[in-house]
């Protein structure tokens, strides 16, 4: 595909970054109410579930996205996901038990999911390998922006007008995204001939997906790992993705090309970015319950003090991607934002949130870091690959994204409820009922959850040091 002007890119971008800081908000945007909405629809033992639900949903979207895209056109799911993000989102205000907030929760991931895969995608689309680190950056910038603003907002939101505002402030965005990508996506060409849909591929992959995210979810909340449900759904995700695999072997549209395994530059840069990914949750998620629960912040306490680290993620973003043009070189800058934010999440575990001024300085290295990795992990995929897979190369990118936060969701929120020595719905209490009472196992577990978020991002470096120094475009 020949790459657009460099004034329609620019407008091209602006347009999809709409759609990248809605589906972003929203998959943060209730940490901070959570408690609040617990207190207000009971269902204590589900609150892990309101974030789970969304993140399980956008996993299972993103490969299906990214390849439908690549058959009928960006513009067409981009509609298309908007729309089912918008009639969750509407539902969201209205619920009125838990089990409906997470049904809805559901749908709204499963629009969300391919918001970031399809803006992503259009990337590669429109602008040559040269110049995707600069406008990455700015994708990815307003991903991080959005994904941590949203405990920021929803602080202030929660605090001033209830949790169901949380949910409201999301529609005009959508509107304005549905709107503006219709109308900047029209320029784009559409594939020449559309393939069938290999539904039973799509079946097997959801349902895969689903059982492994569910498994990896209750591990978040305290099942133990020899729980014979958890083993099951474990076997039961091995099963069904094994069979979708084959599948893909003898399908003449996959879903998921087979040959994006044996491609090492795709497989390291997804390893890396997944992890990244892993330790974005204690940023997005734990950082906020730890300031709620250690530090007995109120929520418009933590929205003040999460501006720094929502701030940090962006301008590591934008300075990693101003340094990526033409020098092809995503290596450098992968692996120093991941040893900076490792270095500043092992300062937070040491800190145990007990001295206000340095654990802000950490908060804001950590953010720095983060947005340094971001962007060369997304190029390194694209450009390791032919132009006509951008839109598959990307999906498994985010699928290894959407992975790497599930795991981390479930491997730090384990951590942190091991550290209490309480099951799932125990643990999950004691949240709600122990805030502010500075508990030395909270304090302790959350010690714990950012000692594991700087293994997983020296884990990060590791992974993105088998990259090459500098890449070529794949032909």
């Amino acid at each position: 595909m020949t790459p657009f002007p460099p004034q329609e890119q620019r407008r091209v971008v602006s347009g999809l970054q709409v759609g990248i800081f809605v589906a972003a908000l929203d998959s943060t945007l209730v940490s901070v109410a959570l408690l609040s909405i617990a207190r207000d629809l009971g269902g204590t033992g589900l609150i892990a579930w309101v974030i789970a639900g969304y993140t399980v949903a956008a996993t299972v979207a993103t490969p299906v996205y990214g390849s439908l895209s690549d058959l009928y056109g960006r513009q067409r799911m981009m509609t298309v996901a908007i729309l089912i993000y918008l009639l969750a989102c509407v539902g969201c205000v209205f619920a009125q038990s838990m089990g409906q907030l997470l049904v809805l929760r559901v749908l709204q991931g499963l629009g969300g999911g391919g918001l970031i895969v399809l803006a992503q995608s259009t990337i590669g689309d429109v602008v040559p390998p040269t110049e995707r680190g600069r406008y990455q950056a700015w994708l990815s910038g307003t991903y991080a922006l959005a994904a941590l603003v949203g405990p920021v907002t929803s602080g202030y939101l929660t605090a001033w007008f209830g949790w169901r505002s949380v949910f409201l402030v999301s529609l005009p965005l959508a509107l304005m995204a549905l709107v503006l990508t219709r109308r900047i996506l029209a320029s784009l060409p559409r594939p020449a001939q559309a393939r069938a849909i290999d539904y039973p591929s799509i079946g097997l992959l959801a349902a895969g997906l689903s059982a492994l995210m569910i498994a990896l979810t209750r591990i978040g909340q305290g099942a133990r790992l020899h729980d014979p449900v958890g083993a099951g759904l474990f076997v039961l995700a091995a099963m069904l993705l094994g069979a979708f695999w084959r599948r893909q072997f003898r399908t003449s549209a996959p879903v998921m090309a087979p040959d994006l395994l044996t491609n090492p530059r795709v497989l390291w840069a997804s390893l890396s970015s997944s992890l990244v990914f892993f330790s974005m949750i204690g940023g997005a998620v734990m950082l906020p319950l730890a300031l709620q629960t250690v530090s007995g912040d109120t929520p418009d306490q933590v929205a003040l003090k999460m501006l720094m680290h929502a701030l940090a993620v962006p301008c590591g973003a934008f300075f990693s991607g101003r340094m990526m043009p033409r020098t092809m070189r995503f290596r450098r800058n992968m692996v120093f934002g991941a040893l900076l934010a490792a270095a500043a999440a092992a300062s937070l575990a040491l800190l145990r949130f007990q001295s206000p001024w340095p654990v802000g300085v950490s908060m804001l290295l950590m953010g720095l870091g983060i947005g340094i990795s971001l962007p060369p992990g997304i190029v390194a995929v694209q450009v390791a690959v032919a132009p006509t897979r951008t839109g598959a190369a990307t999906a498994f990118l985010g699928l290894a994204r959407s992975l790497g936060s599930a795991l981390g969701l479930a491997c730090l929120t384990s951590v942190l409820f091991a550290a209490l020595g309480r099951s799932a719905d125990g643990s999950a209490g004691t949240l709600v009922a122990q805030a502010g009472q500075a508990q030395p196992a909270l304090a302790g577990g959350f010690a714990l959850v950012f000692a594991c978020t700087s293994a997983a991002l020296l884990l990060s470096a590791a992974a993105a040091m088998r990259l090459p120094q500098r890449q070529s475009p794949a032909a």
